[in-house]
């Protein structure tokens, strides 16, 4: 539905469709990070069928404004304020002796609560959807029949991973903003008819953080569940993928893509990991490392060591560096959640080497990897020797892709949560 109904009563005829506000950390377009590929093909898919409201922060992003008059044209209403940096003085200040979280008070703008209550006069919700546990407050400040919260990752394992790697100087504020995560994590669950995290390991972990308050887990055992992401598959047509001019020098090197935003944590610690402890076990002369993404902070700038290592920033696309690598590798040892670079690597056809931590929530027992899995240097090492020797069968990963991750069974998952056990919104 690309723009509004003019009245409640020429809705009613469209009994199947809803009017969902989407409360997202960042607009969806350009999908070029992680947050931003989930959201996209749920938004797309949803604004097809029903009324959308997106409500946002601006981050600056480059190409967010062209963004923004894109995802204008699917969906109902765009609403925006303006947003904070990553690490902002003035919202760590306020965040000092509070119980909630620095990120909630980051993501949470009273500003954007009045954009969406103006909205709500003439045009009331039938459904509020949270992405991520830092935008679960705007659903305690408006009414809905039906509020569903989206997890793209628990937050406070990352933050525990974090904090046994961290310097021991802030180790002890990272414990205390893991406990304050924890805590809301739980408490906002509550808020929410639905609540769907984004793997079966972020559900087992977010349960077991429940045991011990009765209140929450005996909430989540009837209202918790997994509904895997998906990737705009469009966007990875093979017929289209062959045409993609190699972005590489032609030196003999075997091209190892590592893509993400760097200056996520996770990433920029992978990143030196990587080019410090896995690369000097790798024969110099034969692989070079590609850095690819925005946002570089001065320790991945850093790794920019041609013809070893290469730092490209921002570019237009990740998928010709993909298309063209021998291998793609996701050296995370912190995080949470899905990581989409490896769907965005499978879906181009691309090897893959991970460590376990980057692959959580994408194999298991009843569906095991199709891709190497490796944690200490050593044996990630091998692993990329191993990997680069053999021909990839890139239609076989593709496929393993397609049948898991597609917008069609996404959105029809997240559809069934906002109408409810009866189907329709009462």
């Amino acid at each position: 539905m690309s723009t509004s109904l003019d009245s409640e009563a020429s809705r009613t005829i469209f009994l199947l469709i809803l009017r969902i506000f989407m409360f997202l950390p960042q607009l969806p377009y350009p999908p070029h990070s992680g947050g931003r590929i989930v959201t996209a093909p749920l938004v797309e898919g949803v604004a097809e069928r029903h009324e959308v409201h997106l409500f946002s922060l601006m981050h600056g992003f480059q190409g967010e404004e062209e963004g923004r008059e894109q995802i204008s044209e699917l969906v109902a209403g765009v609403h925006t304020v303006a947003g904070t940096k990553r690490l902002d003085p003035g919202v760590m200040l306020s965040a000092l002796g509070s119980k909630e979280p620095y990120k909630v008070h980051r993501f949470f703008k009273n500003e954007l609560v009045e954009k969406a209550r103006a909205i709500t006069k003439d045009h009331p919700p039938d459904v509020i959807h949270c992405q991520n546990f830092y935008t679960a407050k705007y659903a305690t400040t408006l009414d809905a029949p039906r509020k569903v919260l989206y997890k793209e990752n628990f937050e406070t394992l990352l933050l525990r991973r974090w904090a046994e790697r961290a310097n021991p100087l802030v180790k002890p504020l990272i414990r205390v903003e893991q406990k304050r995560t924890l805590d809301f994590e739980l408490e906002s669950c509550l808020w929410f008819n639905e609540v769907a995290t984004i793997s079966s390991r972020d559900e087992t972990n977010l349960r077991e953080a429940a045991e011990g308050i009765p209140e929450i887990s005996r909430y989540l055992n009837h209202h918790l569940q997994t509904i895997l992401p998906s990737i705009r598959l469009k966007d990875y047509d093979p017929s289209k993928m062959d045409d993609l001019d190699s972005p590489f020098p032609d030196d003999g090197r075997r091209k190892l893509v590592f893509t993400g935003s760097f200056n996520y944590l996770a990433n920029v610690e992978g990143a030196v990991w990587l080019f410090d402890e896995v690369y000097p076990l790798l024969p110099s002369d034969e692989y070079s490392l590609w850095f690819v993404g925005q946002h570089p902070d001065s320790q991945v700038h850093a790794l920019h060591h041609p013809p070893m290592a290469y730092v490209t920033g921002a570019v237009p696309s990740v998928q010709p560096y993909l298309r063209h690598a021998d291998a793609s590798l996701v050296p995370l040892r912190i995080g949470g959640g899905i990581r989409l670079k490896i769907l965005e690597s499978m879906a181009l056809g691309c090897p893959l080497v991970s460590t376990s931590v980057g692959c959580e929530g994408l194999h298991g027992e009843s569906d095991p990897a199709r891709w190497k899995i490796a944690d200490t240097a050593e044996d990630f090492a091998r692993a990329i020797q191993e990997t680069c020797a053999q021909e990839p069968d890139r239609e076989a990963l593709r496929s393993w892709v397609i049948e898991r991750f597609s917008p069609e069974r996404f959105v029809g998952e997240m559809e069934s949560l906002y109408r409810g056990p009866s189907g329709t919104i009462s």
